[in-house]
């Protein structure tokens, strides 16, 4: 099967270091030209999920299907680039940070994405500062979140840990 290239995706700058401010506003830009690309690339995949597509499938049988996005394997940083979470945590569940190392089997609330859409959407300018605590306290940056804008897609179900990517960063730090 050949492998098709996409897109190459920007190397966005590093942080100058000089200020908070001038940090913010370059992840800013990172953010915002990292969103723009991935809406290019996941621009041809809005209609086929929302209307479908006739496929021929393995059994010799045309079906009406609707192929979305289900899974992005990326190591955590990147994880945390693409969903606008912070690097402490968690893309699936809304775990405070402090309680990152906390028993397993405790439960969680599973990440809504439209929910913190549509609360960033319908703000009162007055509520900036609570929705930006809000946002803060769930570990998430407001909007910009790459795949909310896709149909039948649950930013939340599609982290998956690049395992081996992962031990190669682990052992590389030793």
């Amino acid at each position: 099967m050949p492998i098709l290239v996409l897109a190459l995706l920007p190397v966005p700058a590093k942080f100058t270091g000089e200020s908070a401010r001038a940090n913010e506003a370059q992840w800013q830009t990172n953010a915002d030209t990292l969103r723009a690309v991935f809406d290019l690339v996941l621009a041809p995949l809005q209609p086929v999920a929302q209307e479908g597509t006739v496929m021929d499938c393995v059994d010799g049988t045309s079906r009406h299907c609707f192929p979305i996005l289900s899974a992005w394997i990326a190591d955590h940083a990147e994880h945390a680039a693409i969903q606008a979470i912070g690097s402490k945590s968690f893309p699936k569940f809304e775990v405070p940070c402090a309680e990152l190392w906390r028993d397993p089997r405790w439960i969680y609330e599973t990440r809504d994405y439209m929910r913190y859409k549509e609360k960033a959407l319908r703000h009162e300018p007055a509520e900036a500062a609570g929705l930006a605590e809000y946002f803060q306290r769930l570990g998430l940056k407001i909007g910009n979140n790459v795949f909310i804008r896709q149909d039948r897609v649950s930013p939340a179900d599609l982290h998956k840990p690049d395992v081996l990517h992962n031990i190669y960063l682990a052992c590389s730090n030793i």
